[in-house]
């Protein structure tokens, strides 16, 4: 009982915290959480607490002893201490991630030294966080249960009692179990949270242990019969053959992906309010879309995604799952096959994130970090090399490479903790979100490298793709849907090509960079991609998400969220903006091709996934 209450209070906290997301919820539906919170706040508490319960139930006297129940206090408070503070993490981290944390956060600290990097400026940026915690670890010691200790000859230790205790015991156990568990086939997962409330309000009724502990050690994909093989292909096929007739044009690629660079930030995006005046000049001269999407919400989710045109949908990141070796179409890897010299490029500790591992694994040549750089002066204190150094010594790097060459820059200086140089510190405006400056010092970084850039031979002959690895906090209230926090931007710019220009508004999203690179170099084979080229108008675009265990598939006007087993949410975006107004009910005919579309895709992602078919060759 004592853990119940705690546990709705970091609940509570949780709300608080994220009210901006959480506040179009009713006070009838905020009761239902509280009240069906405490189904998966149960369940948790009792696999967590399965130890401690054990050595209360296991039978005989010697439990009464003052040093066995003070070691069962320590043991209580340890684990407890624990799961409160993956709670209380999530009051704060929730904002960037856009959900629970699952196992896989704490897997990617094992990929680089970014915990030994980050956690002192969270304690930083979070103190009264831990100042929370502290007090609710200081309430759960003191108000810990005491059992008054009785002596052994005012009890019958005899072996009928002892039959009686370990009966009594394994029926609570079972009663424990069963309520934990749930009486349903499956056992209570993270996506029962929609059977009890919308999801949009999921994170609110879900606890961090729980998403943690359901995803830990669960990296095997299930492999999807939906239709059969024959007739899969008629509802979607990733095997892509633009079959063009003219001349493969060897054209250099640069693809640019600006961390944590929200659509909602981009003023040519936003009715001219924004915070980027450099990308704003330069979308009047490229080939811009307007409604364009990320597929995932982390860094590790964004290299597969633009540079293999593979999706994140499964818990586990591809970078650092069991999948992880399977071969893979990637821009880098096709290129370099028509005789490009390709290489990534970011400013973090070689090995953050596993970015080098991916870059090595999808074909590129050359890997070029903080390490590469050498030069400790321009580090920033925490993820790496500043954004403007680091992209003068991209484009000298470039300058020596033969062309045609593929490369990749990731930048980091928008990055929590949104370090800018000092002799920036009074530069840029930014505004409410501590984010801001940074941003604004990256789109200046990136006005000086593209001025640098033009001066050069290979420029003329050099498609750039520039968008964002995710989205970040935001303010208006349509980028905090859940199709707002993935909305992003996607940019083609060809130096003196007039085919590559205009602002649209078709649907678009990450995994269509790599088909649309090639379809605009005339590439005349056939390759596994998930996205479609934004060339191709014989296909019906869309935007694809896994998050918080189901689906969502973006297309029409319409967004349609399936839990791998049905279709559980419809929104009408057009009439609907804020995504309240579920009307699965009234569109069961009209989502039904848009329902065959993501299973489909679902199956084919598995079943290739599963079987390393990724790639044709």
């Amino acid at each position: 009982m004592l853990l119940l209450i705690l546990f709705e209070v970091t609940r509570v906290l949780f709300f608080i915290f994220n009210y901006p997301v959480f506040k179009s919820i009713s006070f009838t539906e905020t009761l239902s959480v509280l009240f069906w919170g405490i189904r998966f706040d149960f369940a948790s508490i009792f696999y967590l607490n399965s130890f401690f319960i054990l050595l209360h139930l296991i039978p005989g006297n010697f439990k009464e002893k003052k040093s066995y129940q003070l070691f069962l206090k320590i043991i209580f408070l340890f684990v407890n201490a624990l799961a409160l503070l993956s709670n209380f993490v999530d009051c704060a981290y929730y904002e960037y991630l856009g959900k629970r944390s699952t196992a896989d956060f704490f897997k990617l600290f094992g990929m680089g030294d970014d915990i030994t990097n980050l956690l002192p400026q969270y304690i930083k940026d979070f103190w009264y966080v831990l100042l929370i915690w502290i007090a609710t670890l200081i309430a759960a010691w003191f108000f810990y249960p005491i059992i008054k200790q009785v002596s052994v000859s005012q009890k019958q230790s005899t072996l009928k009692n002892i039959f009686i205790q370990t009966g009594i015991s394994v029926l609570l156990l079972g009663i424990f179990f069963s309520i934990a568990r749930g009486w349903e086939l499956k056992p209570l997962r993270i996506i029962s949270a929609v059977e009890y409330t919308d999801a949009r309000y999921a994170p609110l009724l879900l606890n961090t242990p729980f998403t943690i502990l359901n995803t830990y050690n669960i990296e095997q994909i299930e492999e999807k019969k939906y239709f059969p093989d024959e007739e899969l292909d008629k509802y979607f096929n990733p095997v892509k053959h633009y079959q063009n007739t003219e001349k493969f044009a060897a054209k250099n690629v640069v693809v640019i992906i600006l961390e944590s660079f929200s659509r909602a930030y981009i003023g040519a995006l936003n009715n001219n309010k924004g915070h980027t005046p450099f990308l704003d000049s330069l979308i009047k001269k490229s080939l811009c879309f307007s409604n364009a999407y990320a597929n995932g919400k982390r860094s590790i989710e964004a290299l597969p995604s633009i540079i293999a045109s593979l999706p994140p949908l499964m818990s586990e990141p591809f970078i650092s799952s069991n999948y992880s070796a399977n071969h893979i179409n990637s821009l880098a890897g096709i290129l370099k096959k028509e005789g490009y010299k390709t290489a990534f490029f970011h400013g973090g500790d070689n090995g953050t994130m596993g970015f080098d591992l991916f870059a090595k694994s999808a074909g590129f040549d050359e890997y070029c970090g903080r390490k590469e750089y050498n030069n400790e002066k321009d580090y920033d204190g925490n993820w790496g090399i500043y954004d403007e150094p680091f992209m003068k010594y991209f484009v000298k790097k470039m300058d020596i490479y033969k062309q045609p060459f593929f490369t990749c820059l990731f930048t980091l200086s928008s990055h929590h903790p949104y370090s800018v140089p000092e002799k920036y510190k009074n530069k840029f405006e930014g505004g409410e979100l501590n984010i801001l400056k940074s941003i604004e010092y990256t789109d200046y970084a990136l006005g000086d490298f593209f001025r640098n850039a033009e001066k050069k031979e290979w420029f003329q002959n050099t498609i750039f793709v520039i968008t964002a690895d995710h989205t970040a906090p935001v303010l208006e209230e349509h980028y905090k849907t859940k199709t707002g926090m993935f909305a992003i931007p996607i940019i083609f710019y060809a130096p003196g090509d007039t085919t590559v220009l205009g602002t649209f508004d078709q649907i678009t999203q990450q995994i269509d960079i790599m088909p649309t690179v090639l379809d605009y170099l005339n590439y005349n084979n056939a390759f596994i991609s998930f996205g479609n080229s934004v060339f191709d108008t014989t296909n019906t675009f869309f935007s694809i998400n896994f998050l918080d265990d189901y689906y969502q598939l973006v297309q029409n006007n319409f967004v349609l969220h399936f839990d791998g087993e049905k279709s559980i949410a419809v929104y009408d975006m057009k009439k609907d903006s804020l995504l309240t107004d579920n009307i699965l009910l009234k569109s069961k005919t009209h989502i039904l091709s848009m329902e065959h579309k993501l299973k489909a895709i679902i199956q084919s992602f598995n079943n290739r996934m599963i079987t390393n078919k990724l790639s044709l060759q």
